[in-house]
């Protein structure tokens, strides 16, 4: 496995990962794109870094800033996406380790995200992985007629 910032030839395979991934068990808006040059439009390459087996992306990872001004630099947002017939194999774990190096190296203080209560799987994830939740927007979302919580969770880098 290689871990990589993206390139415009992963396009296809970054595509049917992020369509079949960010479902209404996984985000509060379905993601989904129409064509390769759509998908490029909004994540254009180096934006984002990928797992990549045998030429094929099976986890992306995407992060930022999360409001852009001087006093929030210290703090990236992130996302993150294992393709289903990849999970389970330690992707999302390198995925997230190298966003620790890369944070650390940078100066990063604190690592973020925000996940949908219903998304258990994600949860624990996030907190094997140290994430601690720092609140819950409660009944954030209806999603399919139900009430569902918006958890804030972060990771701090030490220095």
């Amino acid at each position: 496995m290689e871990i990589r910032l993206s390139r415009k030839e992963d396009a296809a395979s970054m595509l049917e990962l992020e369509n079949l991934v960010w479902t209404k068990g996984t985000t509060p808006a379905e993601i989904h794109f129409d064509s390769e040059a759509d998908y490029l439009v909004k994540n254009t390459p180096g934006s984002k870094t990928v797992a990549d087996i045998d030429g094929k992306v099976v986890g992306i990872l995407g992060y930022k800033q999360p409001i852009p001004l001087p006093t929030n630099a210290h703090v990236l947002e992130l996302d993150i996406a294992v393709h289903p017939d990849f999970q389970k194999q330690g992707i999302a774990r390198a995925l997230m380790d190298h966003l620790k190096n890369i944070a650390q190296e940078n100066g990063i203080k604190k690592l973020q995200l925000r996940v949908l209560s219903n998304n258990q799987k994600a949860v624990h994830f996030y907190q094997k992985n140290g994430f601690h939740t720092e609140g819950t927007l409660e009944k954030e979302f209806i999603i399919e007629g139900q009430y569902i919580d918006d958890i804030i969770m972060a990771y701090f880098l030490e220095d």
